[in-house]
């Protein structure tokens, strides 16, 4: 009997979990950054945001701010985050990465790419074009559900329901 819908989401889920978080990653492991698994989590929502207040930085990361106080130290001393005031009111506190961290980031992106440049050089040129192909429907799927999350005001990324 031929695999269900589901079972082939939940392989197509596997594999691409495999595929990147295993054969992709990164290869220092946390413990060599020196950073507890919360200071990585500040250090990346600090580089999503781009320039946020310790108040906005507090309210994402859904903490108090006498902790993010004290993630946001650490990562000043290591040199990952630049504390500076904001332009229009003196009395708020505007955290970014540093140029360090953005340098070190730059090396890990570029890593990764030639990993992914490594692993992609072995597929034939057919492999290449049903892999592009088959992620841009992927791609497509994503926009559209975000687009349809955007529209409703949810934030569920949930599998849809009473799909066939």
């Amino acid at each position: 009997m031929a695999p269900s819908r589901e079972e082939h989401m939940i392989a197509i889920n596997d594999l691409m979990r495999e595929v990147f978080g295993r054969h992709l990653r990164p290869r220092h492991k946390p413990h060599d950054l020196e950073l507890t698994l919360g200071q990585m989590h500040c250090l990346h929502t600090v580089e999503r945001m781009g320039s946020p207040s310790m108040s906005e930085l507090s309210a994402e990361l859904l903490l108090q701010p006498s902790t993010v106080t004290g993630l946001v130290d650490v990562l000043v001393q290591q040199g990952l985050i630049e504390r500076s005031e904001d332009p229009q009111d003196r009395r708020v506190v505007r955290v970014q990465l540093s140029v360090r961290a953005r340098r070190q980031k730059e090396q890990r992106h570029r890593a990764m790419r030639n990993r992914m440049m490594a692993l992609l050089g072995d597929l034939s040129d057919d492999e290449l074009v049903r892999i592009h192909e088959a992620l841009g429907l992927l791609h497509a799927a994503a926009a559209r559900r975000a687009a349809l999350q955007e529209s409703e005001g949810n934030g569920d990324n949930g599998p849809a329901e009473g799909r066939d």
